[in-house]
């Protein structure tokens, strides 16, 4: 579980959040389904000679970092480095 669920959070609250999170799991493995299946990750831009093609690959990258961040938020397994 990465720590920004519980960000700010001391003692008693901190372990009734925990357990609120924890209570999710189910949802967030309904959801993990859902993007994966819906929401695939962008290719790199490979063609070099189309107009801003350097803006269409940061737009990428973007999207899949955003993808990445969101799919370790809701795995709860997932440990922070």
């Amino acid at each position: 579980m990465q720590s920004v669920w519980l960000r700010g959070l001391s003692g008693a609250d901190k372990e009734k959040r925990k357990g609120e999170v924890l209570a999710y799991r189910n949802a967030f493995d309904d959801l993990r389904e859902i993007l994966e299946r819906n929401y695939k990750p962008k290719e790199c831009v490979r063609d070099y000679t189309v107009p801003n093609w350097e803006h269409r690959q940061i737009a990428a990258n973007e999207y899949n970092a955003v993808l990445d961040d969101i799919m370790k938020l809701i795995d709860l397994n997932h440990k922070e480095r």
